[in-house]
């Protein structure tokens, strides 16, 4: 993607760090700018126009249709609020948003919830930005845990509607007596239990956006009343005999056929713009990136990079037929449990508690490095405590889960039984202070293998 600036002054990026546009061109005349879009036609184009300029606007919007370039173009607006134009056209004051540069970067941010390599990732992100500014319904379709509400939160979170709600309806989790009046509302006293009037989320996503999903299960008797509301923005609520007003984006998704579970009209009025959410297996390439978000955002400092051989083949290898929301419950899984989606005896090959340990470790050692930062002593002084402390604990810990058996304790830390004696002698420990039976089967290990 790429992005255009028409300024009678040099546009200023230097704090723009993301990578989501390829090129950045700036030109401080209109004919200049449409002899560059003549020779780059290869591309979508974000095309940012000062108000100096603002009255070229409808033709330069006319020479991208015309010459078949994707584009959206913003119109410095001052005091004014995002809002679309016309197709294409969307104004906004530019200052008030922190600058075109914050501008941008809001939409990395944005799309960059979207984790991923592949080409599939990319265009997806671009794809998002443009139907962002546009009120045309959105349709995506894919299998079930792809990301088709994400995206369309995203969307939403983009687009000039961002200041009003969003709002999301699965047709499959309502039953269908109560479906009409979660869309549509009800007057008071409209039927058996109506004690008082409801707003329905027509109504309370005025101005925003409504996502559908799994909409092939709604009840043809509400696809049709849904299809009027789209046709002429107002509906009534049931029950009532006032007629309401609404301007509401629609965005709808299922994962089976649509043209099999709804009607030809409301269908084609609801895919205005339609995506499609490839299955996670056909993008593998996605995997660890996808798999580095969820760990980020579970505040662990583990990469997919530092996983063991096995584990990053076990997570490559399966084919993921719940797909991102499969992968999510896997990754929870292998956090807390070391369950790898393949065979049992690929598991057992891998050291259950690993993830664990390393983790523990690396949080640990960013600790004492903190606290040494305040420290005066030696370095030499402070290793020493923290090796004497640790050592002292483990030891303590391992006799008492052995029942303070010192042969099976020296086993276990891999120590000759002299080594024990020192290291009770030295630390002071005292079996009395145990917390277990004396004949208890010792359960603790240090050791991969146990």
């Amino acid at each position: 993607m790429k992005v255009l600036f028409i300024y009678d002054f040099n546009a200023k990026l230097e704090n723009y760090t993301g990578d989501l546009f390829d090129d950045f061109f700036v030109f401080d005349d209109i004919e200049n700018a449409l002899e560059m879009l003549k020779t780059k036609k290869d591309g979508k184009f974000l095309i940012f126009v000062d108000r100096k300029y603002s009255k070229f606007v409808q033709s330069l919007k006319d020479f991208t249709i015309t010459n078949g370039i994707p584009s959206r173009i913003f119109v410095n607006s001052p005091e004014s609020d995002f809002s679309m134009v016309s197709e294409r056209i969307i104004s906004f004051d530019f200052n008030r948003y922190g600058g075109v540069e914050q501008f941008l970067l809001d939409l990395e941010k944005q799309t960059r919830r979207l984790a991923g390599i592949s080409n599939f990732i990319r265009n997806l992100k671009e794809d998002i930005i443009f139907v962002s500014f546009s009120n045309l319904n959105m349709f995506i379709s894919g299998e079930t845990g792809t990301g088709k509400s994400l995206v369309t939160q995203i969307a939403h979170l983009i687009s000039p509607r961002r200041g009003n709600r969003f709002l999301e309806i699965n047709c499959v989790n309502v039953p269908e007596d109560l479906l009409e009046s979660e869309l549509f509302g009800h007057a008071k006293g409209a039927f058996t239990g109506a004690y008082n009037e409801k707003k329905g989320l027509l109504e309370e996503s005025n101005g925003g956006t409504l996502f559908l999903d799994e909409i092939g299960e709604m009840p043809s008797h509400v696809q049709s009343k849904l299809l009027k509301v789209i046709e002429t923005k107002k509906f009534m609520p049931i029950g009532s005999s006032k007629e309401r007003s609404v301007d509401v984006r629609f965005c709808s998704a299922t994962n089976q056929n649509p043209q099999l579970r709804l009607r030809e009209d409301l269908f084609q009025r609801i895919s205005e713009i339609k995506l499609e959410m490839i299955p996670l297996r056909e993008r593998k390439e996605d995997i660890p990136s996808i798999v580095n978000m969820f760990l980020t955002g579970s505040n662990y400092n583990m990469r997919f990079e530092d996983f063991p051989h096995e584990v990053k083949n076990a997570f490559m290898s399966h084919n993921y037929p719940g797909n991102i929301r499969e992968l999510r419950n896997i990754i929870s899984r292998f956090i807390e449990f070391s369950q790898l989606p393949v065979h049992q005896d690929v598991i057992k090959r891998y050291n259950p508690n690993a993830f664990a340990k390393q983790e523990l470790i690396e949080r640990f050692v960013i600790s004492m490095a903190d606290l040494y930062m305040g420290e005066i002593e030696p370095l030499e002084t402070v290793i020493k405590r923290i090796r004497s402390r640790l050592e002292s604990e483990i030891a303590r810990r391992v006799l008492n889960s052995c029942g303070w058996d010192k042969e099976m304790s020296a086993k276990k830390l891999s120590v000759s039984r002299k080594t024990i004696d020192n290291m009770i002698k030295k630390y002071g420990l005292d079996k009395r202070k145990r917390k277990v039976k004396k004949n208890r089967r010792c359960k603790y290990s240090l050791n991969s293998s146990s």
